[in-house]
């Protein structure tokens, strides 16, 4: 008998749903220890960052190649065309824009606890030391690990089974509850429907990847310097200046990468 190109749905969720165990497994023991030992919490949490990505991008690639699936096709990791990053830059830096302030939004109406803004301190940087640990975990490696397991090894699996609209749609939603963030799970829903939109049509992690990480990394800078950027405000809110052409630059981006690969980029 043949083997196997893909996982089936099920199975892949199942991988996906172990690997999120495993990691709040260690959190929670790196939490114990952390409150026993009595280290500095917000150091703790940045290494947390940057080594709990690393299961959501070495055990997949480990399961394929044990089960001896077509790595390249179900994790998607290959190259676009240079026209295609362009895009994905601009796409990133305008839906950051939009997500800051769709999360300014939402707040009116379901306003963050002070419990979970304490808890959000971990984001605060002061020295170069930890930046690049946010900048390696937040930004690179979530970006890499996240992509590549769930627009790469979820989503194709699901693709395979089903019509992309349901494969983009339960694979956000899967994304959304792993984060177990209600307070931003509308946000990170519609920025995982977008980025699973771009992983069906390129066909490819790579332009996610990028928009991933530049939302990350948007989302640092206006944790860490929001204070400061009195041009980028208005008010509480984001400027109606730089909001309407940030989300302009989203439906022309969108719209852009369609024509491209209708065109058959």
């Amino acid at each position: 008998m043949e083997n196997k190109k893909y996982p089936e749905p099920v199975e892949a969720l199942v991988v996906v749903l172990l690997i999120l165990g495993f990691i709040l497994g260690v959190a929670f023991l790196w939490t114990a220890w952390t409150m026993i030992s009595g280290s500095a919490a917000g150091s703790q949490t940045r290494w947390l960052l940057v080594l709990g990505d690393v299961p959501f991008l070495v055990i997949p690639i480990i399961y394929v190649k044990i089960k001896k699936y077509d790595a390249a096709n179900i994790l998607r990791f290959r190259a676009v065309p240079a026209g295609i990053l362009s895009v994905s830059i601009l796409l990133g830096l305008a839906l950051g824009v939009v997500s800051d302030e769709l999360d300014r939004l939402i707040q009116i109406f379901l306003p963050l606890p002070r419990w979970f803004a304490e808890e959000l301190e971990f984001m605060r940087a002061e020295t170069s030391g930890e930046w690049l640990l946010l900048l390696l975990g937040v930004v690179l490696l979530a970006a890499l690990a996240e992509e590549i397991l769930f627009r790469g090894f979820l989503q194709v699996s699901l693709e395979r089974k089903g019509d992309p609209t349901r494969a983009v749609l339960l694979t956000s939603l899967t994304w959304t509850m792993i984060h177990v963030n209600p307070f931003w799970a509308i946000q990170i829903f519609v920025i995982g429907v977008i980025i699973g939109f771009l992983a069906w049509r390129t066909d490819s992690v790579v332009p996610g990847i990028i928009v991933h990480g530049i939302n990350n990394l948007l989302s640092l800078i206006f944790y860490n310097f929001g204070d400061r950027l009195n041009w980028y405000l208005m008010g509480d809110h984001v400027s109606i200046y730089i909001l309407i052409p940030a989300a302009l630059m989203v439906v022309w981006s969108i719209r852009h990468l369609t024509a491209l690969y209708h065109q058959g980029v």
